[in-house]
């Protein structure tokens, strides 16, 4: 693993940034580019680690989510627009012939897959498009299950409140003439035991698990579950 120390001193460049952010960053730069960033949104990480000087590919399911990513690169300096590219693709089907040192899946992007079959499809894309001893590194919501919750047949109504960033995917509607997919994809709250389950199963392997970007140790009441995982 090249570049600095993860848990070392915070460079200035990274001083005030938010923790998900500095998160990724760190890790980012201790693994080397270029990143893959499966669920793009609507740029936040791409952009951010391109400013830290990485090469990034962002993903993402919503052609209107890439548009929003794609107007901040008006008010990036040509270096660090040129180190960004965006796609539209389905995140479960994609197949790229590029290879990544860092698969990152943030702000709850597994959270769009809506049964184990999508989950399965999503891991199997970060699968193909890391390179020998290469890390995925993924956030989720993990919201506590209480009684009276929605069950799997309303996924998202506990959890498109709490996620904004994400409500463009929730809204979009299957136009006449586009093909089927991620149009149907709706919020899905797996657990930390189902996440895991699915990685190992598809070949990869849960390394570290987090309650908090802080470096929390992780426990079932957290709020969020964030995984690093070996390739």
């Amino acid at each position: 693993m090249a570049g600095n120390d993860t848990r070392g001193r915070t460079p200035l460049s990274l001083v005030g940034q938010e923790p998900d952010l500095l998160f990724y960053t760190r890790h980012a730069q201790a693994q080397g580019g270029p990143v893959l960033v499966l669920g793009a949104a609507n740029g936040r990480v791409p952009w951010t680690l391109a400013q830290a000087g990485l090469t990034v590919l962002g993903v993402d399911p919503s052609e209107r989510m890439i548009h929003a990513a794609e107007e901040v690169r008006a008010s990036e300096s040509p270096e660090v627009s040129g180190r960004v590219r965006l796609l539209h693709a389905d995140l479960r089907s994609l197949r790229l012939e590029e290879r990544f040192p860092l698969v990152l899946a943030p702000q709850h992007a597994l959270g769009l897959m809506a049964s184990h079959e999508d989950l399965e499809a999503f891991l199997a894309t970060v699968r193909h498009h890391l390179r020998p001893e290469g890390l995925f590194i993924y956030d989720v919501l993990n919201p506590p299950v209480e009684p009276g919750r929605p069950s799997d047949e309303e996924p998202g109504a506990a959890l498109e409140p709490r996620r904004p960033v994400f409500s463009f995917h929730l809204r979009e509607r299957k136009q006449p003439g586009t093909p089927s997919g991620i149009h149907r994809l709706r919020f899905k709250p797996f657990s930390w035991e189902e996440l895991e389950g699915a990685m190992k199963a598809c070949g990869l392997t849960p390394r570290e698990r987090y309650g908090g970007f802080d470096g929390k140790p992780f426990d079932p009441a957290d709020a969020h579950h964030i995984g690093v995982v070996d390739g």
